[in-house]
């Protein structure tokens, strides 16, 4: 600091007007700002502070106050940095320089974090983003907001928060901004990938990775020199995530040179304890334990060192797990920072124990133990690891519904879904070598539609709520084109044009949040949690029905079933697993055949019996089954095979050993998604309605010359309405699908080519499957009368995201939709006899089983194949639903005066006699 400023300074704080004029203010505070001593410079702003005349608001108050917060925030005085932060910002906001008031917002979030008070971090990161600035700072708050989803597990909202400050285009024209959010994309993914459960790598996320990469050594020169390493750190990441592990290896060393220039030893440490585990994996086991040893002597990080017993465990040179389950408990230990615990007195931590700062790297050493409890025990037949098994899951089973449950994307929350998968069946074959069938159930039933029936829950809720209808639709309308041009513009980050439609639509939806936000504040508070039905409440409803039950637990190598009958449920473990899988996938080409030969129904019957003693591996199974009504959950592969099409018999006709023959079957997601599904009231007040586009604007689509035929049929239901050609359009559908207890949509259906997302055709135009969420309905059951309304991706764990689901999510209690391509002839007939066995008074799955079976008794030779009659199943609620036909009015009239007469002419005749 130079002599005249010192004299400047002192010449003010000393001698100062009131009434200075502001450029004079702000040289003292430039001159201030020049001392090095920060205690000094404290004193100083406080001085002139006093000296200063602060009840007139001006830019140069706005900026006093915040050098000296700044001042106070250097020197670690965080109560007084916070106090000066709020004065400037309370000055700055009468101003127009929003920059300006970024930086005070900033600097206060940063000290927050800095205090661990996460959620003040978050909100005025949220307030700084909400302006749409392009400044440094507003940079600064979608990385940091961002970061803060890293480190929930949120991984796709940090995501969403990089693509939003993309899509800003003139924070991206500065290049040193554009640097820094590639940076942060490269850090989520790593994170993302760094959780090393089962993570499956897709070359849609290594190809973003490497443009991100590619902008950064585009612009090198503006990269912050004590960010490179971290970069080179997170790059090695996704590499080694990727199999490319020389690649991995560059990168790590990269960043491990700069941590050593820059004498950052933690972050050194830490690259160290990635290369060990890169070692590992190449099973260079010393290698990798003079790594793993230097991070234990050296680190004072309770985290890295626990992360070094992890992999020295799990990576161990040895084939017996209890030589390495001390290792793996001592990072569990340690993590928590207990005090050490030998390994006959070690103790899992309670869900409480676990800080949040520390669940993911929990997660990953409680799932490792797990999973050598169960290797010890078969190792050692010890009953005791069993026991330590289940206690672990249980554990695992909580911290990952925490975590799934405080993510907000549903991208996150399908991901934290699939990590809880392979613990899901660890615990139930746990539970099966315990035999505690209770325990077994409920995590089959974790295994299965969680998000859906979270997002169920939470629609549910809103719409007893005393918010419009109309904003929910607009609100699920937006989101998902939202979301829709996100994927987008995630694989196309450099198109000006997506970059523009994703930025535009994000504006109309935050506009949107906000106003509804604004008129009602509880509602961004709508979030459930996922209930669990109880074993025995399901046992003592299907007891009383007298109806049977199977739920399945399906992997590529595993797999569990529990079938229940009205006495002792049966808890059944599938052999073979590997061998049923081949035998399903060729079961599956079998029913898509339109023709088979004599040989080919032979091999059939035989594969198609041999599954069958699979799933149902119980004694006397066909003979159990027959003539009861079977609900069905199935996982996996299973969910795309109807059952009723398995051989019960491996000798004798085909058309008479059909499952379908003796069993009325449905299907269900879960038990808990069905008594969620269930909660809803529905109350419509007409009966039928039909949607039937025959023909369409899109030249793609063939005309459906059977409609006529369904129309022809439905036609004679009382209180039913019929749309068909330029009537039936996706708006007269949205109008009417609320009002009625039965939705029949005889149409086109299928899948988008990229995303895979279902879609059902109107006359002019299609309705996706993300356009069909959120809009409600009162339906007790929907048709889906078109050719693979069933299909859909199957996420794991989640199941198979089909039209169906749509349909449920928005109140329908029951959906029948096909599994192929329906034969248009085949498929009218069968629903022709589904709705005649309707007006009867049969159950929806009776209903369904009888016109099956009338199919196959009137088609008994080559039109007896699965392909024909099979394709439509029932999920949901089988209830029956009571359709009349219109009166004849007419003949009602004549028949009365016919009658009328009559009754004259008997009591005329009487009178004569």
């Amino acid at each position: 600091m130079t002599f005249s400023s010192r004299i400047l300074i002192v010449f003010f704080i000393c001698f100062g007007n009131v009434g200075l004029a502001q450029n004079e203010l702000i040289k003292t505070i430039d001159s201030i700002n020049e001392v090095e001593k920060i205690e000094v410079r404290t004193q100083l702003f406080e001085q002139l502070i006093q000296k200063t005349n602060i009840s007139k608001n001006t830019k140069a108050i706005g900026m006093l106050f915040h050098e000296a917060g700044r001042s106070y925030y250097k020197a670690k005085n965080y109560e007084k940095a916070l106090l000066y932060l709020s004065k400037a910002i309370d000055v700055k906001i009468l101003f127009p320089d929003k920059v300006e008031l970024n930086k005070s917002l900033f600097l206060k979030a940063y000290i927050y974090q800095i205090q661990q008070k996460i959620s003040k971090t978050y909100h005025i990161c949220l307030k700084i983003i909400k302006e749409q600035g392009s400044d440094k700072y507003s940079c600064l708050a979608y990385r940091t907001l961002a970061e803060i989803e890293i480190d929930r597990g949120d991984f796709y909202k940090a995501l969403e928060y990089v693509n939003e400050a993309l899509s800003n285009e003139k924070m991206i024209k500065n290049k040193q901004l554009l640097s820094l959010l590639s940076e942060t994309m490269i850090y989520a993914y790593a994170s993302m990938y760094e959780i090393r459960i089962g993570t499956e790598a897709t070359r849609a996320d290594l190809q973003t990775v490497l443009s991100q990469e590619k902008i950064i050594e585009e612009h090198i020169e503006l990269v912050n020199k004590y960010n490179l390493p971290d970069i080179y750190n997170n790059l090695a990441i996704v590499y080694d995530s990727f199999g490319d592990l020389d690649e991995a290896l560059r990168a790590y060393e990269k960043a491990q040179k700069i941590y050593i220039e820059q004498k950052d030893e933690y972050n050194e440490l830490e690259v160290v304890l990635n290369i060990g585990y890169l070692h590992s994996k190449r099973k260079k086991h010393k290698l990798a334990n003079q790594y793993y040893h230097r991070v234990i002597d050296e680190s004072d990080d309770s985290y890295q060192i626990a992360n070094a017993y992890n992999n020295m465990g799990y990576y161990l040179d040895t084939e017996f797990a209890d030589k390495k389950i001390p290792f793996l408990e001592k990072a569990v230990t340690i993590c928590l920072d207990k005090k050490q615990q030998s390994q006959d007195n070690f103790q899992l931590p309670t869900l409480a124990e676990i800080k949040a700062e520390s669940r993911l790297d929990i997660l990953t050493y409680l799932i490792d133990l797990a999973d050598h409890y169960v290797q010890a025990y078969k190792q050692k037949k010890d009953k005791l690891y069993l026991l330590k098994t289940k206690e672990t899951v249980v554990l695992i089973d909580q911290l990952v519904s925490l975590i799934r449950y405080e993510t907000d994307t549903e991208a996150s929350k399908l991901f934290w879904i699939e990590k809880g998968v392979n613990t899901y069946m660890l615990a139930v074959e746990t539970c099966y070598l315990l035999n505690d069938v209770t325990s077994a159930f409920y995590f089959m039933e974790k295994n299965k539609a969680l998000l859906l029936q979270e997002n169920i829950k939470t629609f549910q809720t809103k719409l007893v709520s005393n918010i419009p209808k109309t904003l929910l639709e607009r609100e699920y309308k937006l989101h998902y084109e939202l979301i829709t041009l996100q994927e987008q513009f995630q694989l196309n980050t450099g198109s000006d044009e997506w970059k523009q439609k994703y930025g535009q639509k994000n504006k109309e939806y935050q506009n949107f949040m906000d106003s509804i936000q604004t008129l009602y504040p509880e509602y961004s508070k709508t979030k459930e949690n996922v209930e669990i039905v109880a074993l025995g409440t399901i046992l003592e409803r299907y007891k009383i029905k007298k109806e049977a039950f199977v739920e399945y637990i399906l992997h590529e190598t595993d797999g569990y079933g529990i079938y229940y009958d009205g006495s002792t449920p049966i808890f059944f473990k599938i052999e073979n697993v590997l061998k049923l899988q081949k035998q399903l996938a060729q079961l599956k080409s079998f029913i898509a055949k339109r023709v088979m030969d004599p040989e080919q129904l032979k091999t059939y019957q035989t594969v198609g019996y041999e599954i069958f003693q699979q799933l149902f591996s119980f004694e006397n199974a066909a003979e159990r089954l027959k003539d009861k009504k079977l609900t069905i959950i199935t996982d996996h592969s299973l969910q795309y095979i109807p059952f009723e099409v398995f051989p019960t018999q491996n000798e004798g006709k085909l058309l008479e050993k059909y499952l379908v023959n003796t069993t009325e079957t449905s299907y269900l997601q879960s038990f808990s998604l069905f008594e969620q599904i269930q909660k809803k009231r529905n109350a419509p007040t007409e009966k039928l309605l039909v949607i039937a586009p025959n023909e369409f604007e899109d030249a793609t689509l063939p005309t459906l010359t059977g409609t006529s035929e369904v129309l022809a049929f439905l036609s004679k239901y009382d209180h039913s309405i019929l749309l068909s050609k330029r009537e039936a359009s996706k708006e007269n559908f949205i109008k009417h699908r609320n009002n009625y207890e039965v939705v029949h949509i005889n149409t086109h259906a299928g899948l988008d080519s990229i995303n895979k997302i279902p879609w059902l055709a109107f006359n002019k135009g299609k309705m996706t499957l993300n356009e069909l969420f959120g809009l409600e309905n009162q339906a007790e059951l929907v048709i889906l009368d078109a050719c693979k309304t069933n299909d859909g991706v199957n996420l794991s764990g989640e199941g198979i995201i089909n039209l169906s689901r749509g349909f449920f999510y928005n109140g329908t209690q029951s959906v029948l939709a096909s599994q192929w391509n329906v034969n248009e002839q085949a498929g009218n007939e069968i629903l022709k006899t589904f709705y005649s066995e309707l007006e009867k008074g049969n159950s929806k799955s009776k209903a369904l089983q009888l016109a099956k079976i009338a199919y196959l008794q009137q088609h008994p030779n080559a039109q007896n194949v699965p392909y024909y009659w099979a394709a439509f199943t029932l999920t949901g609620s089988t209830d029956a639903v009571m359709l009349q036909p219109k009166y004849n009015y007419t003949i009602l009239i004549v028949g009365s005066i016919l009658l009328l007469i009559s009754i004259l002419f008997f009591l005329y005749r009487k009178k004569i006699k």
